[in-house]
């Protein structure tokens, strides 16, 4: 399960010796770091994930917290995060498309596969529905169209030749 929290990433300070405040994405043993705008001037400055010793540091904090359930609110909504990669995950909260729902893979098959029967192409058809089962059942649900990427083709592509290479039949 991914996890957020407010972070320093002592390695990258700035030149002038102060510290960005980052969000640390947590997942599956890897960890990805979102810039945020926020600097502190010293590490004494940050402890426990909050911004302390500043005049400004409740405002600081609440803005810090506004962002960070904002970010949550976006990985929330991610179906199956489990197939994704930290980077992924990364990605996904922070574009801004996330707030829409979008078409979903199986919307998408549904609707071809019908189109396929009206036009009396049962074959190919069934073929694609074989199909659609196939990357749900890999996916363990659904997904929207904007979710699938290139790392997750090639998730995908394993998982077959996996399939294939133990011998397994589909069906």
């Amino acid at each position: 399960m991914a996890t957020l929290k407010l972070t320093i990433f002592k390695a990258k300070v700035l030149k002038d010796g102060r510290h960005k405040i980052r969000v640390a994405v947590c997942h599956k043993q890897e960890t990805c770091y979102i810039i945020t705008r926020f600097i502190i001037d010293n590490l004494s400055q940050f402890k426990n994930g909050q911004v302390v010793k500043r005049p400004d540091a409740a405002m600081i904090n609440t803005k810090l917290r506004n962002l960070l359930n904002k970010y949550q609110e976006r990985l929330d909504k991610i179906d199956n995060p489990g197939i994704y990669s930290c980077t992924q995950l990364k990605d996904f909260i922070l574009r801004e498309s996330m707030d829409t729902q979008g078409e979903s893979f199986k919307s998408v098959c549904d609707a071809y596969i019908e189109e396929l029967f009206k036009n009396s192409k049962t074959n190919y058809a069934n073929m694609m529905r074989e199909s659609e089962a196939h990357f749900l059942k890999f996916l363990r649900g659904d997904v929207r169209l904007v979710d699938i990427t290139p790392e997750l083709i090639e998730q995908y592509a394993a998982y077959l030749e996996k399939r294939i290479g133990a011998g397994r039949h589909w069906g």
